[in-house]
């Protein structure tokens, strides 16, 4: 209940609510003797840590999550990957986008041969954060076909978050490559109608959703985004896909 808690708080942006909920069930983790799922929380913590920016304690956090995680002796389990985003996530936010880069790299080539019931979506939000630290360098045809690859990854899982997260990052790539603010405004409303919120945790999409804010105005941002709210969930991947076609191919 206290981690269903703090993922609505962090949805919210409710990071110090979120901080203070998973504190609360690692206190209560760490007194019932719940070792396995210790690791999980720290990991949590870190995340949450990190986009309030205190960047020592999410390190902290994190470093004693790996600590718990390798005890366990299990190697790359589902855990362990998901860490390593924290850290690739960490090192993005410190500033060391190779670091952050390799990171996921070499997460990707794990999740390539591996078969678990999350891995597609993990992969695809992997994919997708590559793509904006490969961006961040300039590459914006790596970061476009990273995208393309990452929507047709999510698009192919269940689950509806990896599919708007990967939507957002494409709302950033946008933005960064010249698209007008209108088309931002509705690739966020597309993501917030996949998802059914939007997620203030995010660590790129609400600079950006107040950038286009700011450059179209209240009136014309929210027709817009109210637009990609209101499409279905194919029309929203169709939307996101259009975004990142291969200008080329498609000339």
């Amino acid at each position: 209940m206290l981690i269903q808690l703090a993922e609505f708080a962090r949805l919210r942006g409710e990071n110090a609510a979120a901080v203070a909920a998973l504190e609360e069930a690692e206190a209560l983790g760490q007194e019932l003797g719940a070792w396995g799922d210790l690791s999980h929380i720290g990991g949590k913590l870190a995340s949450v840590r990190l986009r309030l920016g205190d960047l020592a304690g999410a390190r902290a956090d994190l470093e004693r999550a790996e600590r718990e995680e390798s005890a366990r002796g299990i190697g790359q389990s589902d855990s362990a990957i998901w860490l390593s985003l924290v850290r690739a996530e960490l090192h993005y936010r410190e500033g060391d986008a190779a670091a952050a880069a390799r990171i996921c790299a070499d997460l990707l080539a794990v999740l390539k041969d591996k078969r678990s019931s999350w891995s597609s979506g993990v992969q695809a939000i992997i994919q997708a954060r590559l793509a904006l630290i490969v961006l961040a360098d300039g590459d914006e045809a790596r970061c476009r076909a990273l995208l393309a690859e990452a929507l047709a990854t999510a698009a192919s899982w269940v689950e509806l978050p990896p599919v708007a997260d990967v939507i957002d990052a494409i709302a950033v790539f946008a933005r960064q490559s010249g698209e007008c603010a209108t088309a931002v405004a509705t690739l966020l409303g597309a993501a917030h109608a996949v998802r059914g919120c939007f997620d203030e945790s995010s660590l790129d999409a609400p600079a950006v959703r107040d950038a286009v804010r700011a450059a179209l105005g209240a009136e014309e941002f929210g027709a817009a985004y109210e637009r990609g709210r209101s499409l279905p969930r194919d029309d929203a991947l169709a939307l996101a896909a259009s975004a990142v076609a291969d200008p080329v191919a498609a000339g």
